[in-house]
């Protein structure tokens, strides 16, 4: 039998794949939910920012609608309403040639420092600095935001609350041009061009201001676990990979199995049935056929019968099988059956049809669908199927009750074949390849002689088969012409067609 045995010896492979596939997939889905929980992030931000910018911007045109904008008490004090009013703006002043010259909180000052630091021009007319100190008799630092002569202070506050919150990533405020950063947050993973580790940034701009929240995330995906969490989720990965990959293969290999093919080809009758032709010693002319059955498997190849009929049998799709055999022998051979009468055709049974009231049942009323006489069918019974002797006697007079004929398959090959002799009575006897390969041997020729003078005797039809050369044909023909033979001296098994011609030819044969 040609095949192939299924095996495991890509699974390590598949496994390798299939790992780096889950793990891809797993990176970009926490990649993918990271940056949804970026973009949530930079909302927030965005919008904090925004609302202190028009805190600034509205104090910062507020005190532009001071008429005199001198520092004179009058002005500070409208400063200081003015600075009531705006929760993120810490200080409101007028400044003169880069010098405070007061506050609402300071009130007058005399003799300031310049605000030596430079100031970010940005295109809507305000002027921005970051942490800027000395400002003040003081040690603090504080953002400035100027337009004309008007000057705003905010500490660096507003976001402590979102800094001390946020541990996933660095962020920053920066203008839409880039040149200049309002704030900024980093992360133990800082905003660096320069790092090996891939990047995952997310910005997204003001549509009032000229600034942009920008986040960036440097531990994308299963980077941003820690290292032993990262290990564990691999080998987690790896182990699931392993399953699925074994249960895969798995199926697979079940599907490619014996069994699983043999159930699919019997539920979807791809077994067929071949003849192989039974030869009248006499004319040399086929009288008859034994029909058998046989698979061919993509997988398995040519499959021997006795191999997958253990396998149907262990399956329990043996019954499914041997009444679709006697179904399509019985239909497949009607038209000649019934042209010629003396056509018989052979049916090997095992157990499941002995034992199974049914099936003479069902073999007669085939018989009278398609019009044949019960005596052309031949039931093969043989010693191997190992059941009580008195259940096949019942089961050989039931048929011959219905008019089949009893053959004996595989004469001499068990040890009770001489005690079934005379508790069955057999129509046909096959003298089993055994002996009949045996003929032209000279220690063996005599006991062959004797087995044939015994059946002689009996006055039973004799079927030598697995004749295969000349000579044991010739051996056979001078001692009985009656005698019929299968073989491949003659012919192989043959399809449905195959036989049709080779009828033919015997007609033919007879013509002339």
């Amino acid at each position: 039998m040609q095949g192939r045995t299924p095996n495991f010896n890509k699974l390590p492979l598949i496994v390798c794949l299939l790992m780096f596939f889950l793990t891809c997939v797993f990176h970009v889905s926490v990649s993918y939910f990271q940056v949804r929980h970026q973009k949530q992030f930079s909302n927030v931000l965005l919008n904090k920012a925004e609302h202190i910018s028009a805190d600034i911007s509205s104090a910062i045109n507020a005190a532009s609608q001071i008429s005199s904008r001198q520092c004179n008490t009058q002005t500070i004090n409208k400063l200081r309403v003015i600075l009531a009013n705006y929760e993120y703006v810490h200080d409101l002043g007028l400044i003169r040639k880069g010098k405070v010259k007061c506050t609402a909180n300071w009130g007058k000052l005399d003799n300031t420092t310049l605000l030596t630091q430079q100031l970010y021009n940005s295109s809507s007319g305000y002027d921005f600095a970051a942490e800027v100190a000395g400002v003040f008799p003081v040690k603090t630092k504080y953002d400035v935001t100027k337009r004309d002569d008007i000057i705003a202070f905010t500490v660096n506050k507003p976001f402590k609350h979102i800094d001390e919150l946020n541990k996933h990533f660095a962020f920053k405020i920066i203008s839409k041009n880039k040149e200049y950063v309002f704030h900024h947050y980093e992360t133990q993973y800082q905003f660096n061009s320069k790092t090996f580790l891939p990047t995952q940034q997310v910005e997204t701009c003001s549509t009032q201001f000229s600034y942009c929240v920008v986040t960036e995330n440097n531990r994308p995906g299963i980077l941003y676990f820690p290292l032993y969490i990262s290990v564990l989720t691999i080998c987690l990965l790896g182990l699931i990979s392993f399953l699925i990959a074994y249960s895969v293969s798995s199926y697979f290999d079940m599907q490619n199995s014996m069994e699983f093919r043999l159930r699919s080809a019997i539920k979807s009758a791809q077994l067929y049935l071949e003849y192989q032709p039974i030869i009248d010693v006499k004319t040399n002319k086929i009288i008859g056929v034994e029909s058998l059955v046989r698979w061919k498997d993509e997988i398995h190849g040519q499959v021997s019968p006795e191999l997958f009929l253990g396998v149907a049998e262990q399956l329990s799709l043996y019954p499914m099988l041997a009444y679709e055999c006697a179904t399509k022998a019985l239909q497949e051979l009607a038209p000649i059956m019934k042209t010629d009468h003396g056509f018989s055709v052979a049916i090997n049974v095992n157990a499941y049809e002995i034992e199974n009231p049914e099936f003479l049942d069902y073999l007669h009323q085939l018989c009278s669908k398609y019009e044949l006489r019960n005596e052309q069918v031949k039931i093969e019974i043989t010693e191997r199927i190992g059941l009580p002797l008195t259940l096949l006697a019942c089961f050989a007079l039931k048929a011959k009750k219905y008019g089949f004929k009893i053959a004996l398959d595989d004469f001499g090959t068990g040890v009770s074949n001489l005690v079934w002799l005379t508790e069955i009575n057999f129509d046909v006897i096959k003298i089993d390849k055994v002996f009949t390969q045996s003929i032209t041997d000279g220690v063996k020729q005599k006991m062959i002689l004797a087995i044939m003078s015994l059946v002689s005797e009996l006055n039973r039809t004799v079927i030598f088969e697995g004749v295969e050369t000349e000579d044991e044909y010739n051996f056979i023909e001078s001692h009985n012409e009656d005698y019929q033979i299968q073989g491949w001296y003659f012919y192989k098994s043959l399809s449905l067609q195959e036989l049709q011609n080779a009828l033919v030819g015997n007609d033919n044969a007879q013509t002339l």
